[in-house]
């Protein structure tokens, strides 16, 4: 992702995150991996019996937010939590996330798009598409919507904007998820997401129909 502003690019790969100048000169590299993970265990917990790896952290979101001057990068690892980095050395966290949430998939290979666009009551939220990969720890697949508008406050980053609704509810609210019936074998694929005049778009790939058959 380059940075309107100053030209310095910022790009993520598996276990590292590196920051350029505008001509390619590498500013800085952070490791974000392996870490010692498991499935077993929540963003905030883990039980007793639970079972850790090194594992590899694919970066799968990595966000300029310019309205608060800071780079949001989530990855696979620790259920797919977000964190707050600084813009001019991507290795110092600016914010602790105190209640970290799942936001992207903990399966490397699941896609995730995020985009910043406009929200209710006149904020600017992070809309996330991520699709859907099992459940293979404690982690419910269900705390991650396959669409959901996330906040950018202070206080409540990453959380759910307006989830006050019935998170069961598919069609209201601001997540979304695809029916519990079809999720494991109706893949929604994110490629692209964008926003205009207003409205949030997400460009997805999918069968056309939930017939397994269906191209």
């Amino acid at each position: 992702v380059v940075h309107k502003v100053t030209g310095q690019i910022y790009v993520g790969a598996v276990n590292q995150l590196y920051q350029l100048t505008q001509d390619l000169d590498l500013i800085q590299t952070e490791l974000t991996g392996p870490r010692f993970d498991s499935i077993d265990c929540l963003t905030t917990y883990c039980p007793g019996n639970s079972l850790f790896h090194p594992s590899h952290d694919q970066n799968k979101v990595l966000l300029i937010d310019y309205f608060n001057d800071r780079l949001i990068t989530c990855g696979s690892v620790y259920q797919g939590a977000c964190t707050i980095r600084s813009l001019q050395n991507i290795s110092v966290v600016v914010q602790n996330v105190t209640d970290p949430v799942p936001v992207v998939s903990n399966n490397e290979e699941a896609s995730t798009i995020a985009i910043i666009a406009p929200g209710p009551s006149n904020t600017h939220v992070m809309y996330v598409g991520t699709t859907f990969a099992g459940n293979p720890g404690n982690t419910s697949p269900r705390t991650r919507p396959g669409i959901a508008s996330r906040s950018l406050d202070t206080n409540s980053l990453f959380q759910i904007v307006n989830n006050n609704v019935d998170r069961h509810n598919n069609t209201s609210g601001s997540h979304m998820f695809v029916e519990k019936k079809l999720e494991a074998s109706y893949i929604i694929n994110y490629v692209y997401g964008f926003t205009s005049e207003g409205f949030s778009y997400f460009l997805t790939t999918q069968r056309e129909t939930i017939d397994d058959t269906s191209p």
